[in-house]
């Protein structure tokens, strides 16, 4: 597209670059797109503008290349180190010095920002991914880690096996990819919220859920300590109460309904069979006296209520019982 609006507008027969400078614009991750544009613009109107001069005082040759090249780069480096801007300053002079023909400098630096202009047509209004889905699907996939993994610590308490419990650690410090896709995914939506068409009429609801999310973090990490501390006490012998076996059934439940819809506020509000409300789990084990417990026991009491908190902050934070 970028190479026929350049042909009808400024009559090249081959406007090479407002091809190059879409494709740059383009890849890139959603969010940061307008930013990239900026960047290449600026590396491409500074580079041709020394192409030019340098052909007009120099003429064309291996010489003026590389003279060319560097000068672009250095003007370039005075006001930014942006690698992005320095490769682009020096492939337009590159190729400004080495496909010298009659064309100026201002009809090659207008088929750039066609290109430039396109790309930022279509990534920032015409074909811009939804924030809010962004960074949901990223959630549903961080939070799936710690439901199965929480699933199998439940397992592995009635059980009794350290085996599986270590089984549910390994698998949880596997999923940090998956967490930190997360995090990436959330800077994203927040950065589509604030420069895309799309994203300002769902700058509210990115807001929110942003702001929920958060705790997909915390989940991760306080799942990552409860598996710890239960496959150190299976492994010692230890013979954990059944009350909180089944807390951490309830909590893997609850983790796994958020995970299905990480958008809704309350996945148990409309559904009665469904798992019970993680700020309850979170009074329940509260209640738990930690000094009637053995130390071991009590850590676990200790770790599932914190635990239930952070699920509890997923789900609706204002519902949350505050962490003492």
């Amino acid at each position: 597209m970028a190479w026929v609006v350049a042909q009808y507008l400024l009559g090249q027969p081959a406007p090479i670059f407002a091809p190059i400078a879409a494709v740059v614009c383009l890849t890139d991750a959603p969010g940061a797109r307008g930013r990239r544009a900026v960047r290449v613009l600026a590396g491409v109107c500074v580079g041709v503008a020394v192409g030019e001069l340098a052909v007009r005082v120099l003429a064309s040759g291996w010489l003026q290349i590389g003279v060319a090249v560097a000068a672009g780069m250095l003007v370039v480096a005075l006001g930014s180190i942006n690698s992005l801007a320095l490769l682009q300053a020096g492939i337009a002079a590159l190729l400004v010095v080495a496909l010298a023909s009659p064309q100026t400098g201002w009809t090659r630096l207008l088929s750039a920002v066609i290109g430039g202009a396109l790309a930022l047509l279509v990534s920032q209004v015409l074909a811009t991914p939804s924030p809010a889905r962004v960074i949901t699907g990223a959630a549903r996939d961080a939070l799936r880690v710690p439901a199965d993994a929480l699933g199998e610590v439940g397992a592995a308490l009635r059980e009794r096996s350290a085996s599986r419990a270590a089984r549910a650690v390994e698998a949880l410090r596997a999923g940090q990819g998956a967490l930190a896709s997360f995090l990436d995914a959330s800077d994203t939506a927040a950065a589509l919220a604030t420069s895309t068409l799309r994203g300002r009429r769902e700058r509210g609801r990115v807001d929110e859920l942003r702001t929920r999310l958060a705790a997909v973090e915390y989940v991760h990490a306080s799942s990552v300590l409860l598996a710890r501390t239960v496959a150190e006490a299976l492994g010692d012998g230890a013979d954990v109460p059944g009350h909180l076996a089944r807390g951490v059934d309830e909590l893997a439940a609850a983790v796994r309904a958020v995970a299905a819809d990480p958008a809704a506020p309350d996945p148990s509000a409309d559904d009665p069979a469904g798992p019970r409300p993680t700020h309850e789990i979170a009074d329940e084990l509260a209640a738990v006296r930690p000094g009637g417990l053995a130390d071991r026991d009590a850590q676990l009491a200790t770790q599932l209520h914190l635990l239930a908190l952070d699920v509890a902050a997923l789900v609706d934070p204002s519902s949350a019982p505050a962490r003492t």
